[in-house]
């Protein structure tokens, strides 16, 4: 296999990164009521609808997209010098390839680049995966953060300073 390439997504690409996360969180679909399930798939498909306010960017392996993260400079009202990674998303078939740490490796480089001095995201309990991920990374438990964007779905924050 080749290495994982991490590059801001095109215009003609948001139809298929928005198919990637939504199949990427389908796994949770099971642990969430049809109707919670389906708002969320719609929310988190809604790619077009973040482009003003962050920046996407995309994993290519061997010229097939297998992962996307958001970067938002200003994030729910964050703090000024920080700045939100949200949906966090690799293909199932690609999990544990490295493509997941290449994409927050590189969410925090753009922070650092745009002058941020922290880097904060939210996952829930279920994404160990993530989780593990975010930790290994240097990030911590940041409660602040919590919320719940949908009934049932309790979100965990985690911060990270770089600056």
């Amino acid at each position: 296999m080749s290495d994982v390439t991490i590059r801001q997504a095109r215009d003609d690409e948001l139809d298929d990164v928005a198919s990637l996360i939504v199949d990427a969180y389908a796994e949770y679909a099971a642990r969430m009521s049809p109707d919670a399930w389906s708002s969320y798939a719609n929310e988190i498909a809604n790619v077009r609808g973040r482009m003003a306010d962050a920046e996407l960017l995309v994993a290519e392996r061997d010229g097939a997209l297998v992962g996307s993260a958001t970067v938002f400079a200003g994030w729910r009202g964050a703090q000024p010098g920080t700045c939100g990674i949200r949906l966090l998303a690799v293909l199932p078939a690609e999990r544990g390839s490295g493509v997941g740490r290449a994409l927050l490796e590189a969410c925090i480089a753009r922070a650092r680049e745009t002058g941020k001095r922290r880097v904060v995201l939210t996952t829930t309990s279920e994404m160990s995966a993530v989780r593990d991920l975010t930790e290994s990374a240097g990030f911590v438990r940041e409660p602040s953060l919590d919320h719940e964007p949908a009934p049932g779905v309790r979100n965990e924050g985690y911060a990270l300073d770089i600056g």
